[in-house]
């Protein structure tokens, strides 16, 4: 998937890369686990996702592709006001309307969400987020939210990444620590073997630099505090979702380098 930004990381835009690179030891990743969250493939604007008839009568004759997702469809919502546009997900198709109102009330609120976190002035900063969704099943859905911010004033604009995993039958945010231990992964980022999803070799080495400039410490707790739901009134600086058994996971960085980049982590990286 395309890199994007981390909408907080517009604050770092004027920090510079310390000179020079840390030394960076192996770590120890067999506390590191993913859960075995089904996907689907990704849906384009304005598709909805249905069980096809085709899909159906494959299934009638013996195939295995799991059916967690029958009956299940995903739309995209727009919000718009003054120079705001926020696509968002809603579901329909689940067993009970209570937990799908509450679920889609959730998707709602968190996309919305970065608008008073921000404190955004809809008539003089502007703001584009698209929405893509990952995964949807009966079990989760998992959304990446991309674009662009423009402040009143701002010497130039920020892109902006973050995403949001939903419980489908609890209507609860699902976050990092749910995938990972932050300290595992926060020395995973450090070593030299982490990946990053993207980036182009320069870019790579630049933001490996910059995060060999930062300290363990520092990143446990940004990924203590990653993901929805929001901590009292502060956006997350870090965001996370798991697809297919990896587990994608943004960093702030310098606005010379993007503002965030993404790191992978994999079972072939532990």
């Amino acid at each position: 998937m395309k890199r994007s930004l981390i909408i907080p990381v517009f604050l770092l835009s004027g920090l510079c890369l310390a000179a020079g690179c840390r030394s960076k030891n192996n770590v120890d990743l067999s506390s590191a686990h993913t859960t075995g969250a089904e996907t689907m493939a990704p849906e384009t604007e304005a598709e909805t996702k249905t069980e096809t008839a085709e899909e159906e009568t494959s299934q009638a004759e013996g195939s295995s592709r799991p059916d967690s997702s029958r009956g299940l469809s995903t739309s995209m919502e727009t919000y718009t006001s003054g120079n705001i546009s926020i696509q968002y997900p809603s579901v329909s198709g689940l067993s009970s309307s209570e937990t799908e109102d509450a679920v889609n009330e959730l998707l709602k609120t968190n996309a919305l969400s970065i608008v008073t976190a921000q404190n955004l002035n809809e008539e003089t900063d502007s703001l584009t987020i698209r929405c893509q969704i990952i995964s949807a099943d009966r079990q989760r859905l998992t959304a990446v939210y991309t674009g662009e911010l423009s402040a009143s004033g701002a010497a130039y604009s920020t892109a902006v990444f973050y995403t949001n995993t939903v419980d489908m039958s609890q209507a609860e945010n699902v976050g990092f620590t749910t995938y990972a231990e932050p300290s595992t992964m926060a020395g995973y980022l450090m070593s030299d073997g982490c990946q990053f999803d993207g980036l182009d070799e320069e870019t790579e080495a630049a933001v490996k630099e910059y995060v060999a400039s930062q300290s363990m410490d520092y990143y446990t707790q940004l990924f203590r505090q990653a993901d929805f739901p929001l901590k009292g009134e502060t956006f997350p600086e870090s965001f996370s979702y798991e697809e297919e058994g990896a587990i994608y996971f943004s960093i702030p960085v310098p606005h010379a380098l993007g503002d965030y980049a993404i790191a992978v982590f994999t079972p072939e990286t532990k």
